[in-house]
């Protein structure tokens, strides 16, 4: 009977010891990895959870990218559209003055310039080309190529379709704007302009004739309304950029949340597991020596 207690109690320590052994693994693991489990394997229920939560938090990283980049392609944008405002102001100004070749000189500057504008790139694209942008949507480089032109509107090859950008689960929004939205106008008043400076009344040198006075003061009306034009091109893209700011704002906090959220469901107390550690480093000190003193019991002291 005794050696069956014997056994027994020798078999407990043992398990005892194991348990003790396994809990100094697990303990350091947690204070090595800073996490509760190694893998998804040992989370249990909590698994599926914290499987959605990095599913949720790595798209809304990927929207808050797209927004971002969206966000910064509008930058670019308003840029631009300030380059083809002030073009169209400047084209105004000129007219007001009563030198043809001042008019003309500066009519070819600020051509030049709302050309640039409406060709500016963004990561290797035209902002300005739709959903072709890999071509310049502006074909004249300059006035005279303007006024071989059947119309200003021939001289624009962007696309038709605004980009759609994807920036939540729910919402996509077209984003940029496209060329002849925002500078046809401007472009038919430089070519009335050059037309009528190649044609009978002109050229447009040295001071201005009465019929050249009367048709500048005509066209400025068409320069100010382009002007208009762009200026409420410009109003749309200013809402579309708070629009997306405020989309990378959400999708940040989101991501911010969820990132937490999972921190909470896998992150070790590293404060409680080092306790842990500590207490089962004893649990195996006093576990080995149970296990041992219990494996060298023997009847022979009580048979002498």
């Amino acid at each position: 009977m005794t050696r069956i207690a014997t056994s027994a109690a020798a078999q407990t320590a043992l398990l005892d010891l194991m348990r003790a052994q396994r809990n100094v693994f697990e303990s350091q693991q947690q204070l090595a990895t800073g996490k509760l489990n190694p893998d998804l394997k040992g989370a249990g229920h909590r698994a599926e959870s914290i499987s959605a939560a990095y599913g949720a938090r790595d798209r809304a990283e990927s929207y808050k990218f797209s927004a971002e980049r969206v966000g910064s392609r509008m930058e670019v944008t308003a840029l631009a559209l300030d380059k083809l405002s002030e073009s169209a102001s400047d084209l105004r100004v000129a007219m007001t003055t009563i030198d043809g070749t001042h008019i003309m000189n500066q009519a070819r500057e600020a051509f030049e310039k709302s050309r640039s504008a409406l060709s500016t790139q963004y990561a290797g694209g035209y902002v300005f080309g739709g959903t072709r942008t890999d071509t310049n949507p502006i074909a004249a480089d300059t006035l005279a190529d303007l006024v071989a032109a059947p119309t200003a509107a021939d001289v624009f090859v962007n696309s038709g379709r605004r980009p759609v950008a994807k920036l939540d689960d729910q919402v996509t929004m077209e984003v940029g704007l496209l060329a002849d939205e925002v500078g046809a106008d401007l472009m038919a008043a430089f070519k009335r302009l050059a037309e009528f400076d190649a044609g009978p009344d002109g050229p447009l040198d040295g001071p201005l004739t009465d019929a050249q006075q009367t048709y500048l003061q005509g066209e400025i009306a068409n320069v100010l309304s382009a002007f208009d034009r762009i200026s409420d091109r410009v109003g749309e893209n200013g809402a579309q950029q708070s629009r997306v700011e405020n989309m990378v704002r959400s999708q940040g906090q989101k991501a911010d949340y969820l990132t937490s959220l999972i921190g909470d469901l896998e992150d070790a107390d590293m404060a409680a597991a080092a306790t842990r550690f500590q207490q089962a480093q004893t649990a195996v000190d006093v576990a080995a020596r149970t296990f041992s003193t219990l494996s060298q019991v023997s009847l022979l002291p009580f048979l002498r």
